[in-house]
């Protein structure tokens, strides 16, 4: 395209949108000039209004829906054009499958520059509304005094009243309900950030078993929280799902709602959660999937990568083993599982729920991974007796994904078979692309929609040693 011609900031352009780019915007073209549009989705027709030029790219936002895609949706959440939370609400839920889909495959051949595998159908959701098992809201102010909600896009010091999300368990959204009231009926004000002052900075709100158990931590600015009885009998009052209530604080300039020093008001700091045929204690911290029956399907994905039959004498590594949710589901069809993961906390409830499922083969250490099997090859550790050839290792990286250290450490080990459970497609593929180094080949991946109406898709990959 003629440069004179490319559209600057401040343009009001109209556009067709053809395809969506990671990360959820839609992408429109003007030649071989690129588009990226925030709020559509592929077919619409838009009049856009460009808020940043580069010189082989420009970024737009949404002015006016001049002919809707046909595969474009009402959305059902009131603060859909606000929140950001979930910016493919609007589009059709098949649709969105395909796209994810689409995403993983791409990420391995053109990142990791992979052949010859197999991308399996995409696992979606029969009802993909209601998944969240978790929500960490943000406590501000408005006119209507203190607000319990999500920060807008871009907003690092507003707060977005909620009336109703989509996406969280019910019992998660009537919670917050009750704490927004009781803050205001308290006269405790909500955290401005600009200025650090304020009392009350965040809700942890974590549910279990479908909404059956839930637990909640009210995060404020250092010291006793007023009237602590009078929230404890109003939540455990309207909520007889409630099994526990925390008042944790946070007097850093970090906007984090865990890992912080907390004190129990009532009840227990934890969940218990039914997955795969095996109960798991989930603290307060500690890492578990968003999306609970999902993660079911994560576990059977994995047991059937695994390959393991019973009466084999498989052993199996779970590294970043959270809970141990994954660990544990193998345990019955494998000889022995150990389980590494680095935050304490995880490694404590991997060790409880393995005496509380009477599972006495598996055994879990708490310790970085890529340091632990350094110091395992170097002679400066001993893993436990009969464990320290694998048959399988899984590995469920955070988003990140494997430090080239990580994967090093691991291809050395040369087990059989690897099981990667990703969260993005994006670093999925360099790591897989550096495992075929130490002769791994990827057989297959099976996309996994764990965060239906969001860019964001799960994979499980299946790599097997070439000899």
């Amino acid at each position: 395209m003629d440069e004179a011609r490319l559209p600057r900031a401040g343009d009001l352009v109209e556009l067709t949108v053809d395809t969506l780019a990671f990360g959820g915007k839609g992408i429109a073209r003007l030649g071989d000039f690129v588009v990226f549009v925030t709020g559509a989705v592929p077919g619409d027709t838009v009049r856009v209004r460009i808020t940043k030029n580069k010189k082989r790219y420009a970024e737009a936002r949404v002015e006016e829906l001049v002919a809707p895609s046909p595969d474009r949706l009402p959305a059902r959440c009131p603060s859909f054009d606000q929140c950001g939370g979930c910016v493919w609400q609007s589009l059709d839920y098949a649709v969105q499958l395909e796209y994810k889909a689409r995403q993983v495959g791409e990420s391995l051949e053109h990142l990791g520059g992979l052949r010859d595998f197999a991308l399996l159908p995409i696992v979606g959701m029969a009802d993909p509304w209601r998944y969240r098992n978790r929500a960490d809201f943000s406590v501000g102010m408005t006119e209507e005094g203190t607000v319990v909600g999500f920060r807008p896009p871009g907003r690092w010091d507003a707060v977005l009243p909620l009336s109703e999300c989509h996406l969280l368990g019910q019992s998660i959204e009537n919670v917050r309900g009750s704490v927004e009231a009781w803050l205001r009926e308290s006269g405790l004000p909500g955290w401005d950030p600009r200025t650090g002052t304020g009392y009350a900075r965040h809700l942890l709100v974590r549910s279990a078993q479908s909404g059956a158990e839930v637990l909640v931590s009210l995060v404020t600015v250092p010291g006793e929280l007023p009237n602590a009885s009078g929230l404890v009998q109003r939540l455990r009052a309207s909520h007889p799902e409630v099994v526990g209530i925390v008042h944790a604080v946070n007097g850093g300039p970090a906007e984090v709602s865990s890992g912080l020093e907390s004190t129990a008001l009532w009840g227990r700091p934890y969940l218990l959660e039914r997955i795969a045929g095996i109960t798991l204690k989930i603290s307060l911290d500690a890492f578990f999937q968003t999306n609970t029956l999902m993660a079911h399907e994560l576990c059977r994905l994995v047991s059937q990568d695994a390959g393991l039959t019973a009466g084999a004498g498989a052993i199996v590594w779970d590294l970043y083993c959270g809970v141990g949710s994954i660990g544990l589901s193998l345990a019955r069809h494998a000889k022995a599982v150990l389980g590494i993961e680095t935050v304490p906390d995880a490694v404590a409830d991997a060790q409880e729920n393995a005496r509380m499922n009477k599972i006495d083969n598996a055994q879990f250490l708490e310790g970085d991974v890529a340091r632990v099997l350094r110091e395992v090859a170097e002679g400066q550790r001993h893993l436990p007796e009969g464990l320290d050839k694998p048959d399988v290792i899984v590995v469920d990286p955070p988003r990140a994904g494997l430090t080239a250290k990580a994967v090093s450490r691991i291809g050395e080990v040369r087990a059989p078979r690897i099981v990667y459970v990703s969260c993005n497609p994006s670093t999925l593929a360099p790591n897989v692309a550096q495992f075929a180094g130490y002769g791994y080949r990827l057989e297959h991946v099976t996309p996994v929609d764990m965060f239906p109406h969001t860019p964001h898709v799960e994979a499980v990959a299946l790599l097997t040693l070439e000899l």
